[in-house]
């Protein structure tokens, strides 16, 4: 059945099946794992209730008993058995599940899928707040991956600083002389050691994109070090092409090399000294 056929209406979804979908979606864009004991929380513990103001008009305001609300039940195994979500080293929304968030209608919860930050964007040098525009898309994707092959150890600081991004996959053989940079940078930099950086000698390393912790791709047209020197775009791929790039990340990422966080007072091997 057609996604949007099958969306169309989700006025049956109980409140606290919405407020799951929203705490999934909210945690994994900004990179934290939950667990399905977290969601369950969330979704079966009665938020604290608003004050009610009673009439003075009504002579009988609090006589009558309360009506009785049945507690909610566990949501976090229904939203993964009709495919809503999913637990891969955290509770995730699929696609599904975050086109039933949209439909929901809870406006207030959705105002980044009404108003999504993934678009297409021109970047150009002579705009005075690119720098700006690009710290918020990197700030948006949350825990995710930085692909960029000419990444360089300067950049170490506004990203560990102004974003959450927490892997960044450069080219070993663009970095030959940028890689212990990058090293003694980790070692050094306030909360250097958070965030991990690979090299991949691999030859298919070569498009600059963002794989946002929640999945999403962006294409960036130039290194992070052009940006301010050069007019280039953020673009976002279509579902299929987004997901060709995002599994050719990971694999690239899960064969690369780790560079290691190096003291300046420790020896560095730098390439074309010693033996």
């Amino acid at each position: 059945m057609p996604l949007d056929v099958i969306v169309q209406s989700v006025d049956h979804l109980s409140h606290h099946v919405l407020r799951a979908l929203w705490y999934i979606n909210v945690a994994s864009s900004q990179g934290v794992a939950i667990t399905p004991k977290d969601v369950d929380r969330v979704a079966t513990e009665p938020p604290p209730r608003d004050a009610v103001y009673e009439s003075l008009l009504n002579p009988f305001a609090g006589m009558f008993p309360k009506q009785v609300v049945t507690r909610a039940e566990p949501v976090a195994d229904y939203l993964v058995t009709v495919g809503w979500a999913v637990n891969l080293d955290g509770m995730r929304l699929t696609d599904l599940g975050r086109a039933m968030l949209r439909a929901s209608g809870a406006k207030e919860q959705l105002e980044e899928a009404q108003h999504p930050l993934v678009n297409d964007l021109a970047l150009s040098p002579d705009d005075p707040l690119v720098y700006t525009v690009l710290t918020r898309r990197l700030a948006a994707a949350g825990a995710g991956l930085l692909v960029d092959p000419y990444f360089k150890a300067e950049n170490l600081r506004w990203i560990l600083e102004a974003t959450s991004i927490r892997r960044i996959l450069i080219s070993k053989k663009a970095s030959n002389k940028e890689r212990p940079i990058i090293a003694v940078a980790l070692a050094t930099l306030p909360n250097g050691r958070d965030i991990e950086v690979r090299a991949s000698p691999d030859k298919e390393l070569h498009d600059r994109r963002i794989v946002a912790a929640d999945g999403s791709v962006q294409l960036i047209g130039t290194s992070i070090n052009g940006i301010g020197r050069h007019a280039t775009s953020l673009v976002t791929p279509e579902s299929g092409i987004a997901k060709v790039y995002r599994e050719g990340s990971e694999r690239l990422w899960a064969a690369a090399e780790k560079i290691e966080p190096q003291s300046p007072t420790s020896p560095i091997d730098t390439p074309g000294v010693g033996a």
